[in-house]
């Protein structure tokens, strides 16, 4: 027997929330972003009826983007994140919405894209810096893109005039080796990858960096933008 929408609730205050996500009937999980990931969508320009459009939410975690793109009718919407901890409150908020947006829990190089096909929007934020092998997974990105992709990147700022070409080495808190692109150098990816127009959002969160973070001379910010076939 399911559970209860009662219940369900029940289950939501029992996990650390990162995103916060409309539950309907005035109740939001009690993410970490507060309302930046709303905001965040606001600044992507989406239309309000997504209606005829097929999305994937690549590094999804609890689903924000994918169930925000359903509610404004968009489908088929198909979410990935390799983390169990995401896919648990994933699927508990698929539950409480009713939702028919599709999980997969495995690493997006993992999934055949035969069986995926080819989606009018994708989105692809702030996993690349996460990424072992980040260049071959952009080049996956774009084969999937049928028509624009909404992406963040973590980039580096040079603290000069210069703008050069690089990928920068960070240490994470948790001592991950992060590599973050500069401007021109993710715009020369991007372009590599097959995508032909590339167009700035925003930026937000800029940083100053700590000399413990092994980046000199650069600091770091995010950077949305939408990248198009």
């Amino acid at each position: 027997m399911s559970e209860t929408r009662t219940e369900l609730l029940a289950d939501v205050a029992q996990h650390q929330w990162y995103q916060s996500i409309d539950l309907g009937d005035g109740v939001v999980t009690p993410g970490e972003t507060k309302d930046a990931t709303r905001r965040k969508f606001e600044m992507m320009g989406l239309p309000d009826d997504l209606a005829g459009q097929s999305v994937l939410d690549i590094g999804c975690n609890e689903g924000f983007f994918a169930f925000e793109s359903e509610r404004r009718g968009a489908a088929p919407v198909v979410a990935i994140d390799k983390s169990p901890v995401a896919r648990e409150k994933f699927l508990l908020v698929k539950e409480i919405l009713n939702s028919s947006v599709e999980l997969r829990s495995a690493e997006l190089m993992e999934i055949d894209r035969g069986e995926l096909g080819r989606f009018d929007l994708v989105f692809f934020l702030s996993v690349f810096h996460h990424l072992r092998h980040p260049l071959a997974v952009l080049d996956r990105v774009a084969d999937l893109t049928r028509g624009r992709a909404v992406m963040e990147f973590v980039e580096a700022v040079p603290d000069g005039d210069g703008e050069p070409s690089a990928m920068v080495r960070k240490l994470s808190r948790r001592g991950h080796l992060h590599m973050l692109p500069t401007r021109k150098f993710l715009l020369e990816i991007l372009d590599q990858a097959g995508f032909r127009e590339v167009a700035i959002l925003g930026e937000h969160r800029f940083h100053k960096m700590k000399p413990e973070k092994d980046m000199p001379g650069f600091n770091e910010q995010r950077v949305l933008l939408q990248a198009s076939r």
